[in-house]
């Protein structure tokens, strides 16, 4: 698959030239501003109708030294299969008309209403992208945390200890976090959306007035009170393939007490950029403390910097080539429990 520029893969800040629905644009733009992972992560469609299923390089090739006149074996390139999910995210947005009707501007205020049903949709994804997990629920696609979980004590691309791409802070204690390393590619990491399905995945649909059953209980008689409600449905059908494991990396068990230990973080993300490949950009995303934490090293000016030279113009907080995105605690935690490196 070859590689796409941002200015010509899908994701959401690039959704406006896929579709002239107002509603889409919205939700896009809200969800876009708000939660950077889901603006940075390329969207592709999936090859199956909820789901995308690939294969992984497991070995490759390798040449052979022989004597002069003696024969060669022929070798093979291995693969394992692999499956991923779709996930369905829906939610309703469902606002009683005598509500609306005493508001002095009651299309304003529906679409201030809707724009927060859309940040908390956005919180769900994103924390989702994160944490999420199938283990209970296999509708659900696993999220980043069930994918590398447990530190490498000795060497972290070693798949017989620990999990590959896990660094260890060393911290104990249920106050810890981490730190996200992600390569966004069509050949590494990217989100897939159902087939043939031109705004990716994201419905937005005005159904106008409704009756509906009132939840205040039964009414006289023991019959259902009814009322008009404005209705709107949001959903988002959306997945994670992460295709190159190499193309993550989690530095996680990092005290609270971080600035009492930067020249040791300092060192474990230096460590980690230095194990991808590829030319591709590592994008890190981290909570408000460790992105303060990296804003204060800013006055050092050796490894952490401000840049405008980002797909988005604008100027991102830097470690040395990577940018620096904040996502919120709910997608990750200051209170993660360490996990101890074997």
């Amino acid at each position: 698959m070859a590689e796409l520029g941002f200015d010509s893969r899908y994701h959401l800040s690039g959704l406006s030239k896929l579709t002239k629905n107002n509603q889409v644009l919205n939700f896009a733009k809200v969800l876009s501003q708000r939660k950077p992972i889901l603006d940075d992560m390329p969207i592709l469609p999936s090859n199956e109708i909820l789901g995308y299923t690939g294969m992984r390089e497991t070995s490759i090739p390798t040449p052979q030294i022989i004597k002069v006149g003696d024969g060669w074996d022929a070798s093979v390139v291995q693969w394992a299969g692999y499956s991923e999910v779709i996930s369905m995210f829906k939610d309703r947005c469902q606002i009683p008309k005598d509500a609306l009707r005493i508001q002095p501007q009651k299309a304003t205020m529906r679409l201030r209403i809707l724009n927060r049903h859309i940040e908390g949709f956005g919180q769900g994804v994103c924390n989702h992208l994160f944490n999420g997990s199938s283990i209970t629920t296999p509708e659900k696609f696993d999220g980043l945390d069930v994918r590398y979980t447990t530190p490498d004590a000795d060497d972290v691309n070693d798949p017989d200890s620990g999990d590959m791409g896990v660094y260890d802070m060393e911290g104990t204690g249920d106050d810890t976090t981490s730190i996200w390393m992600i390569q966004w590619s069509p050949e590494k990491v990217f989100g897939i959306s159902p087939m043939n399905d031109p705004h990716k995945g994201i419905r937005v649909e005005d159904k106008g007035e409704q009756w509906v059953t009132s939840t205040s209980g039964a009414g006289e008689g023991g019959n259902d009170k009814k009322r008009w409600d404005y209705v709107t449905e949001l959903a988002w059908d959306i997945g994670l393939v992460v295709h190159d494991m190499r193309s993550v990396k989690r530095i996680r068990n990092i005290e609270s007490a971080i600035s009492n230990r930067s020249v040791d973080l300092v060192n474990k993300i230096i460590e980690a950029r230095n194990d991808f490949e590829g030319e591709e950009t590592v994008w890190m995303y981290v909570n408000g403390r460790i992105f303060t934490h990296l804003d204060i090293l800013t006055m050092d000016k050796t490894n952490v910097k401000y840049s405008s030279d980002n797909p988005y113009g604008k100027p991102l907080l830097m470690f040395r080539d990577m940018p620096i995105r904040k996502q919120s605690v709910k997608a990750i935690s200051n209170e993660e429990t360490a996990v101890a490196a074997v």
